[in-house]
């Protein structure tokens, strides 16, 4: 082994020290044990030893062959000396190009923690994690093409010029980083691993099921305040004294054309949380909100049954409300930490009836706000419709 070395380094071997310095591996160097360094550099000393034993071998034995016709006769002189020569080559059993590195002291302690309180972000990351402590990070070492130094136009292996990487696994994909230390960001850029945090965070059942949520809830209020403004129209159309007089013998109260405003606001402000990664946030301010579409449906429902103007808007008002008073209990689920459960929909102890949502609803958004006092502000700032009496 001592003349090997010595002959790779005669024919310019790259050391390994070199090359992981080069490719500002250096925490990774030093981390690696004599054992590790070693195997290593009898790889980088293969690429330069066995080309060379084998072209002086298949010398030896050209200069030693004598062709007669069909008749191929080689001296056997010529034979010992080039198996005494392949003796020099490094046999393929003993070259690694890859070692396994001490995880605990690449990896960035805060690749691994969640950045939003998505519940969905938090039981992927641990996966991710078990998925690293399972399958390993290597370090590895790759030949790297190069201009032919006698034809420029040609690319070749010289031996001489490598790629250094970390790969998930011996074998596995590439972990980008220029450093050697694996942050959040080299996670995410490795393509299993990225792929999947997309599918399973980006696109997972959470933030899919709020989304979905705030679409119902935002048609719900449209739908709502149509029904609103027509009943609106009416009143304006009819003769004079008749709706004060229907009023008056329906008891009946006419709410502001406005409730909807500061629902509506609530929505938005739930579709920004989530896209902060506020997730928790989001479902408090949604919930919320569908509960006040459900109050406000059946408050414009309460004055259309007193006033008899129509059973038709009636029935129209108070799918506002049913599908309100779904989105409500959907998102409470989520804002109490419920999982989501295939095919959408989240899954909680049974919630019968608006009075049990809205007094699951309070326990929670006052456990959140303890928490989180900034968004009580903005709670505060919007009329929240009560429900009828």
């Amino acid at each position: 082994m001592a003349n090997d070395r010595k002959r790779a380094i005669d024919l310019g071997v790259v050391a390994l020290s070199d090359l992981l310095t080069a490719a500002g591996y250096s925490s990774i160097l030093a981390q690696l044990t004599a054992a590790q360094r070693q195997q290593l550099q009898r790889y980088l000393d293969a690429q330069v030893v066995d080309p060379a034993v084998q072209d002086a071998a298949s010398a030896i034995l050209q200069r030693g062959t004598k062709y007669y016709g069909n008749l191929v006769v080689t001296d056997p002189a010529a034979q010992r000396e080039a198996e005494n020569v392949m003796r020099e080559y490094i046999p393929e059993q003993l070259l690694v190009d890859t070692t396994r590195i001490d995880l605990s002291k690449a990896l960035d302690p805060k690749a691994l923690t969640p950045t939003t309180d998505n519940p969905d972000e938090a039981a992927y990351l641990e996966s991710v994690r078990k998925t690293l402590d399972r399958q390993g990070v290597w370090l590895r070492l790759a030949p790297k093409l190069v201009h032919d130094p006698q034809d420029p136009s040609r690319w070749i292996y010289d031996g001489k010029h490598f790629e250094v990487f970390l790969s998930l696994g011996p074998r596995g994909d590439a972990i980008p980083t220029k450093t050697g230390r694996i942050d959040r960001e080299a996670l995410q850029s490795t393509l299993d691993i990225g792929a999947n945090f997309r599918a399973r965070v980006d696109e997972g059942a959470v933030l899919r099921e709020l989304g979905r949520q705030v679409q119902l809830l935002s048609n719900q209020i449209q739908v709502g305040m149509a029904q609103h403004i027509e009943m609106t129209k009416i009143r304006g159309d009819a003769a004079i004294g008749v709706v004060a007089i229907s009023d008056v013998l329906g008891g009946a109260d006419f709410p502001s054309l406005d409730i909807w405003e500061g629902l509506n606001a609530l929505v938005l402000s739930a579709v920004k949380l989530r896209n902060a990664g506020r997730t928790y946030g989001a479902a408090n301010m949604l919930m919320v909100a569908a509960i006040g579409v459900r109050n406000a449906a059946n408050l414009l429902n309460t004055y259309i049954d007193k006033t008899t103007t129509g059973a038709a808007r009636s029935v129209k008002v108070l799918k506002v409300a049913r599908a309100a008073g779904e989105v409500a209990g959907v998102v409470l689920a989520i804002a109490s930490g419920a999982a989501i459960v295939s095919g959408g929909g989240a899954t909680s102890g049974a919630v019968v009836g608006d009075t049990a949502v809205d007094e699951a609803a309070n326990k929670v958004l006052a456990k959140y706000l303890a928490r989180n006092p900034d968004l009580e502000a903005e709670l505060n700032s919007v009329r929240v419709v009560r429900g009828p009496r």
